[in-house]
């Protein structure tokens, strides 16, 4: 069989469909933007389709053979890159990147060790992170600037594969000299009059705010934040309690100031702590890699909790 378009005709393609016009492909992949255009143009007489709808001033948009083109351009592109890596080896050495985006709070107690020591394992595998909420990962996702995001199995988006790495429970932060600081668990209920300092990183900000609703409170939110370690440092001040999943081990806050942490009795929510990728993606041998050693040493020391078997394939 003969193929008509080129590798480089696809990531030409790509490119302009990631940064929106020709100018900002050619940018960067620093060839001149009439260059890219040719090629993408060269690209749709191939398959005698148009790709792109051209808007003089205002850049490109995909048609709807575009949208599909892209996916698949995507994958061969990827598959490509794995035949470059493997030239002259025989396919068993592990190399190459693998780019893992991170939930925020999770990335403190997780990223570190799994850098280290899944480097020191594999020298020749790339690791690279970005941490952020899942509003900002998940579109990086979808156009495989990442290869996976470890986050919480909350309001997933759809179209993803998971594995479990390990599970945790919601608990409650005070500050040390809490009325309830000496209590071995907390009902939530007992929190209700108090103001709420909230974690408003998506999606934790709305998931702790429906689990409230659920148990019939409705807070009186004082401060809301997506940085965690603010969080914890506003509430040492005593300027509220806060819900969290994410449990570090050090008990002070940025201040020096006691922090105490409770369960909640009764349990208002157990979550997964989940590495994720698209669904229709095969992962490369370095990406399953990483999950499966994820899997086995991702477990905080610090929340020495059980957790249920893990089944699922990857």
């Amino acid at each position: 069989m003969t193929v008509g378009f080129t590798l480089k005709q696809l990531e030409y393609f790509c490119a302009v469909a990631e940064h929106g016009s020709f100018s900002a492909a050619g940018a960067r992949l620093h060839v001149s933007p009439s260059a890219v255009a040719s090629s993408v143009g060269d690209l749709e007489r191939v398959l005698a389709t148009q790709l792109l709808v051209r808007r003089k001033a205002h850049g490109v948009s995909l048609t709807a053979a575009g949208s599909h083109t892209l996916k698949r351009a995507r994958i061969l592109l990827a598959e490509a890159r794995e035949v470059e890596l493997v030239r002259g080896e025989d396919g068993s050495r592990l190399a190459g990147p693998v780019s893992i985006g991170c939930y925020s709070t999770l990335a403190a107690s997780v990223l570190p060790g799994l850098l280290e020591e899944f480097s020191a394992l594999h020298p020749d595998v790339d690791l690279s992170f970005v941490d952020g909420g899942m509003d900002d990962l998940v579109p990086m996702l979808r156009r495989s600037a990442l290869d996976l995001i470890i986050t919480y199995r909350i309001n997933l988006p759809v179209g993803v594969q998971e594995a479990v790495l390990y599970e945790c429970d919601l608990h409650a932060l005070l500050p040390g000299g809490h009325r309830l600081a000496e209590e071995s668990a907390i009902d939530v209920q007992e929190l209700a009059g108090e103001n709420l300092i909230l974690l408003d990183l998506p999606p934790s900000g709305r998931h702790t705010l429906d689990l409230l609703s659920a148990a019939g409170i409705t807070p009186t939110i004082r401060h809301r934040t997506q940085n965690f370690e603010l969080v914890r440092s506003l509430v040492a001040r005593g300027l509220g309690y806060s819900l969290l999943i994410q449990k570090p081990r050090i008990t002070h806050s940025y201040e020096g100031l006691s922090l105490v942490t409770r369960p909640l009795q009764p349990r208002l929510s157990r979550e997964a702590v989940v590495c994720i990728w698209p669904a229709a993606t095969r992962l490369t041998n370095r990406a399953r890699a990483l999950v499966d050693y994820a899997r086995e040493t991702s477990a905080p020391a610090l929340t020495k909790t059980s957790s249920t078997p893990q089944t699922d394939k990857l």
